[in-house]
């Protein structure tokens, strides 16, 4: 009867994703020291709408530490996505790496790029404001606690073996799926409560939800074999 050779571990981790861990520890210990209850307002801000009003109106003061934890995002999100990918044994032919990597990046801020176009296209053909400021500020708000909570699970899937990815891999994905969903149903509300018309209300989930999901969706299964 033959042996069964289990399979050896294997990890998903690259040196060159150190870095992006250690900027988001940068990040977490910069805010701490000269904002230390900026992680706490932005925890509460993404539940209380009041504390949310309070932030933007207070939001020129603290611009840098926004700007990290948005990099962060970013980083954090495009690396979840990479290692997905990579224990999926998908991608383009031939793009391995941090140019895989570097692709992804490229098409989570190319879904963002478009959010924000989109934002000043609808102020400019509405005349007006309707919201918009406080829904962009809500996006990117919601975008750097996701960018919290990817941190361990980015660093487990790194440096997890091969075997017991998928479970991290879900996580991500409910993670992300109930974040958007509540800025989704978040934005709606602000927006009904603000007496934004119905038809704004409809244009502004086709345009700044539906569209950048499906370009980024196209974008990624493009990346498969």
């Amino acid at each position: 009867m033959n042996e069964i050779i289990p399979r050896p571990p294997v990890n998903l981790s690259e040196d060159w994703m150190i870095l992006i861990f250690l900027f988001a520890l940068v990040t977490l210990a910069y805010t701490r020291r000269f904002h230390p209850a900026r992680i706490s307002r932005l925890w509460n801000s993404t539940w209380n709408v009041r504390i949310l009003r309070q932030a933007i109106r207070e939001e020129p003061n603290t611009p840098r530490a926004n700007l990290l934890f948005n990099i962060s995002f970013f980083l954090q999100t495009a690396l979840v996505l990479y290692l997905a990918v990579k224990y999926l044994q998908a991608g383009p032919e031939g793009v391995r790496g941090i140019l895989l990597y570097l692709l992804i990046l490229g098409v989570v801020l190319l879904a963002y790029l478009l959010k924000t176009v989109g934002i000043r296209v609808v102020q400019l053909m509405s005349d007006g404001d309707f919201g918009l400021s406080e829904y962009e500020y809500n996006l990117f708000l919601i975008n750097r606690v996701i960018g919290l909570l990817l941190f361990p699970i980015a660093l487990f899937l790194a440096y997890s073996p091969l075997q017991i990815s998928e479970p991290f891999v879900i996580t991500a994905i409910v993670i992300f799926g109930v974040m958007i969903v509540y800025r989704m149903l978040r934005g709606l509300f602000n927006a009904a409560s603000a007496g934004v018309p119905v038809f704004y209300i409809f244009f502004y989930i086709c345009t700044l939800e539906i569209l950048p999901l499906v370009v980024c969706m196209k974008a990624l299964l493009l990346t498969q074999h």
